[in-house]
């Protein structure tokens, strides 16, 4: 094994995220006197009650820094980030108070905001709490679940590692979207790793309905142990540097490794009871994953007690900043006719972001509603089959997208083309040893 020394400075130049919209990042434009770059950073952070960026944020309107001085949304941040105890905010307060010409006016500002960003309805609307929580392992019955097929020298030489892997169970109990969370050594198992868990397979997860559902972000841990001596207490001891060294960064305020340390706290990589709190305070400093990560918890009460409104209000932000998973489950919220935010429309809007990032699940789901909706607005069967031919272009014979096409032909009056696709369909789906009734239901349905 190489060796390793982590610091700081490593982890910020070789994993930094050129636009990341954290707080070093913007506090840096903010010291570099880059206002224009640094308000509307600040701003989002400030909204979502990072206390810092709500601090800095009213120091520019106090001072006027790249902005025109506006000393009463300058008290209303600053009044904003002293009820979250910040520092210096009650010095600046005191200041600002004696030179606001109407502390009234001032106040009817701070109101206003604090009602949308202050410390009482962040956590009525966002801020999610703690649940225990549940393993995937416990929730998910592996129908088949082979071992990594590690090389034989990994024995010989004595070879540690360990890899926590995120991955999709689809409707039908097939795993999608493997990747490696985090790993250590370095890209040393991911491979192995990814290639058995592509392999896996699962009884189909469902609600508590009983009806199939689609279950994502799932986690699993890794590890290969089979050094002793020696080379397992220098693993040990580089291990626990490399995690230090993410400790760090996540302590500097870098949103990356804030939940990145959130991920190694949930898989019991590291030691810390509270999770959650890494995630929330990597969703705060403009992590998109994070976000989604605490939107998932509260939808399915695992980690956090159940919250549909606050899931939403968090897909919602993800979602906008261009997460596609995010947009997919909030299409997938806003498509159930059981919410009360139950609006097809905007689930169509999100749908297509998802899909022009690529996002397979978010390219079937729409093609489908595309091609079966009974409303008018969103119903284009033409636009369903060149979404779906978009999405062949990943998958060539995607039973998903064969039936989505041929609902399509049929939709458009080519009955004779669109039945030949939903065979191909049925076909394919019993090639992939794919639950194959629905495809067979669709197929009967417009047989007739």
């Amino acid at each position: 094994m190489m060796k390793l020394r982590y610091s700081l400075a490593f982890f910020w130049l070789t994993y930094s995220l050129p636009g990341l919209a954290d707080f070093p990042t913007a506090k840096t434009l903010f010291e570099q006197a880059e206002y224009a770059l640094a308000k509307p950073q600040l701003e989002t952070l400030a909204e979502l009650g990072h206390v810092e960026s709500q601090f800095l944020l009213s120091r520019m309107y106090a001072e006027g820094l790249g902005v025109d001085t506006d000393l009463k949304l300058a008290y209303a941040w600053t009044l904003i980030a002293k009820d979250r105890d910040h520092a210096l905010a009650d010095k600046q307060y005191r200041v600002l108070r004696t030179q606001l010409e109407s502390r009234r006016a001032g106040k009817e500002v701070y109101s206003s905001l604090n009602d949308q960003f202050g410390k009482k309805a962040l956590f009525d609307n966002l801020y999610p709490t703690p649940n225990r929580y549940v393993t995937a392992e416990r929730r998910l019955k592996a129908v088949n679940k082979p071992e990594p097929d590690y090389p034989g020298y990994y024995n010989r030489i004595g070879v540690n590692a360990w890899a926590v892997v995120h991955f999709d169970v689809a409707d039908d109990g097939r795993v999608e979207n493997p990747q490696v969370a985090a790993v250590f050594p370095i890209d040393s198992i991911n491979e192995f790793v990814l290639e058995a868990v592509k392999n896996w397979l699962f009884e189909p997860p469902k609600d508590i309905y009983g009806e199939p559902i689609r279950l994502e972000m799932q986690s699993h841990v890794f590890k290969v142990e089979h050094a002793s001596g020696t080379k397992a207490r220098k693993f040990q001891r580089e291990s626990a540097e490399y995690l230090n060294a993410i400790l760090a960064a996540a302590k500097a305020e870098s949103a990356r490794y804030q939940y990145l340390y959130a991920v190694l706290a949930e898989n019991n990589i590291v030691d810390d009871p509270e999770p959650l709190n890494w995630y929330l305070d990597a969703a705060v400093n403009g992590s998109k994953p994070a976000q989604y990560r605490i939107a998932q918890c509260l939808i399915s009460g695992n980690g956090c007690i159940r919250d549909r409104s606050k899931a939403i209000n968090w897909l919602h932000i993800s979602a906008d900043g261009g997460d596609a998973k995010a947009a997919y489950l909030l299409a997938q919220e806003l498509l159930d006719s059981n919410n009360v935010n139950f609006d097809p429309r905007k689930a169509a809007a999100y749908l297509e972001i998802a899909a022009l990032k690529e996002y397979m699940p978010a390219i079937m789901d729409y093609a489908e509603l595309l091609a079966m909706s009974s409303d008018p607005v969103i119903r284009d069967p033409q636009k369903a089959i060149r979404l779906a031919e978009q999405g062949r272009a990943i998958d060539p014979n995607n039973p998903n997208l064969l039936s989505a096409i041929g609902i399509a032909f049929i939709e458009l009056g080519q009955k004779v083309r669109g039945i030949s696709m939903l065979k191909q369909a049925v076909t394919e789906a019993k090639r992939r040893n794919w639950t194959v009734e629905n495809f067979e239901d669709l197929l009967m349905d417009y047989a007739d």
